[in-house]
């Protein structure tokens, strides 16, 4: 017991400092483009930050905005999808056969005695399948980081005609796509977080060379 909450204090630690360092970045970031963006814009405009003057300063505005509605979102649900993957693709690597696997054996178990035996057709292993996510989701598992990845295995797992064809059993079916699903999370992307991140600096550079070409031109 001792070493099952020292893990699940290791993998909360993990994530902590994970989500922290997006989060910080992610607002420092997302400071400076307000600051940058809004002086740039007003010194385009003779300090006029509203006026419509010059389409690719209007462009700019919009850019500027909708970057600022957008993006700070964007970089939030990154966030939390990179801290969740970092944290699964340890669990994955460390304990995939003594933790995870054990957890989907279990719930596996216990819905198979309480549904029937026949899954005719893909309607019925879909409809299959989101009853066995909602008994995951309601089923006590002590380590919650376990149970998520569990839910987003499942979640992940698609049926073919291939799967009817062959007659094959509804669980084994199951955990084999399981077991598939859990490499994609071996290896975390934060590719998505730092697009964002640079859209917000190349929107910055927009406006930037919009100021300069209209100053030219005013020349």
């Amino acid at each position: 017991m001792n070493t099952h909450l020292a893990y699940i204090k290791k993998l909360t630690i993990l994530g902590t400092k994970t989500l922290f360092k997006c989060y910080l970045l992610a607002i420092l970031s997302t400071v400076l483009y307000l600051i940058v963006g809004y002086f740039l814009l007003r010194s385009n405009v003779d300090g006029a930050f509203f006026s419509m003057t010059g389409s690719i300063q209007t462009v700019g505005k919009f850019l500027w905005l909708i970057g600022l509605i957008l993006l700070p979102i964007l970089l939030f649900l990154f966030s939390n999808k990179y801290v969740f993957s970092t944290v699964a693709s340890k669990v994955v690597e460390e304990r995939q056969d003594d933790l995870i696997i054990p957890v989907l054996d279990k719930v596996l178990l216990v819905f198979q005695s309480n549904q029937p035996d026949l899954i005719q057709n893909a309607g019925d292993y879909t409809f299959a399948k989101l009853k066995l996510i909602n008994e995951v989701k309601n089923t006590k598992i002590e380590n919650p980081w376990i149970k998520r990845i569990v839910v987003f295995g499942l979640n992940k797992i698609s049926f073919d005609s291939l799967d009817l064809d062959n007659n094959n059993n509804f669980y084994d079916i199951v955990k084999s796509k399981f077991i598939d699903v859990l490499e994609m999370l071996t290896e975390a992307n934060n590719k998505p977080f730092w697009i964002c991140i640079a859209m917000q600096w190349l929107i910055i550079l927009f406006i930037w060379f919009a100021g300069s070409d209209a100053s030219l031109i005013g020349q």
